[in-house]
């Protein structure tokens, strides 16, 4: 029983494979972040290994070793953090010696399983030395070893990698079936509700947010502090922008997070002014974002959007983040009164 949600083509294209003997030897599982792709190539590990006539069962020791990351058989490539790094550096990308790592391991037989199964996070921060030596491993990789590169572009894997994967792509999860899942979980329906809408389709996503709070307080403090800028004058929208400047220089990731939530407090605007609140992001704050939609026109808020996406977008050329920033927190509207 796989037990993935809203991924019926994957799934299905998976469990073909494994059950008529037609499987690759490489898979690149692509989509957004948090759409569900460690959760698929974990199910899948277990589909590989599981003893049951059904696999993946779910039940077995196996399936249990393998979903808690316990089986010498399924072996992850990630980045280096800090603490893992031999320079005590976080690693921008993952580095030859980690793919050295694995082809010594591919090299060997499975300790216990049918499959022994390399997981490669974020495969597209691959360099490009460490991409052709796993390339010479694709090529040769013996019966019992499978690779599956996890990847939110794919565009950013060398072709010649591409070329010897079979690509499945993992879409976004509609917002009821996230719902329905978390219910079935046992989450309360307002809080289900609510991660359902601000997950963006992403399951993944909303079933580690169903079980961290300190994701939901993150957010909540993000999106007061937006509210609180759409306030304040110049110096204040300065000092704002230099503190995303900052993260944006520690964590790119999460500086992009921010100026998501700004898109996405200026689309449920748009909603609210189109009496479409039920498809919102934050429901959790429709009175006060309808207070604020109420004092902008329609104008006012498609330009945030169009400078809020050319912004990221020139983040992401490598524009000078301090400077984006500001331009972008100038441009857009004051919401003085009422919030």
């Amino acid at each position: 029983m796989w037990r993935i949600i809203g991924q019926d083509k994957v799934v299905s294209f998976l469990g073909n494979s494994l059950g008529q003997d037609k499987l690759c030897h490489a898979y690149v599982f692509y989509g957004p972040s948090g759409v569900g792709k460690q959760r698929m190539a974990l199910t899948f590990a277990q589909a590989l290994n599981c003893q049951a006539s059904q696999p993946p069962c779910q039940e077995c020791l196996v399936c249990e070793r393998i979903l808690s990351g316990n089986h010498p058989d399924i072996i992850h490539l990630e980045l280096l953090s800090a603490e893992d790094a031999s320079d005590g550096k976080a690693k921008a990308e993952i580095g030859v010696k980690q793919v050295e790592d694995i082809q010594r391991a591919a090299s060997l037989p499975p300790f216990e399983g049918k499959y022994k199964v390399f997981i490669i996070h974020h495969a597209e921060k691959l360099s490009q030395e460490s991409s052709n030596r796993l390339l010479k491993t694709l090529e040769e990789p013996g019966s019992l070893n499978i690779f599956i590169l996890l990847t939110a572009d794919k565009s950013l894997l060398l072709p010649t990698v591409i070329s010897r994967c079979q690509i499945l792509e993992l879409r976004y999860v509609e917002i009821n079936l996230i719902r329905d899942a978390l219910l079935e979980q046992g989450l309360a329906e307002e809080k289900a509700e609510l991660l359902s809408h601000l997950s963006h389709g992403r399951i993944g996503w909303a079933m580690e947010a169903a079980s961290n709070p300190e994701i939901l307080e993150e957010r909540k403090a993000n999106l007061e502090k937006i509210i609180l800028v759409l306030g304040q004058d110049e110096e204040e929208r300065f000092d704002y922008a230099s503190d995303i400047s900052n993260l944006f220089a520690q964590n790119h990731m999460a500086a992009e997070a921010v100026l998501d939530m700004w898109l996405a407090v200026f689309r449920d605007m748009l909603l609210l002014k189109a009496d479409a609140s039920q498809n919102m992001t934050n429901i959790d704050y429709k009175d006060i974002l309808y207070m604020a939609s109420d004092k902008l026109g329609l104008a006012d808020i498609r330009i945030a959007i169009d400078n809020i996406l050319k912004a990221r977008s020139q983040l992401r050329a490598n524009a000078n983040p301090r400077l984006c920033l500001e331009v972008l927190m100038l441009s857009l509207p004051l919401v003085k009164e009422g919030l």
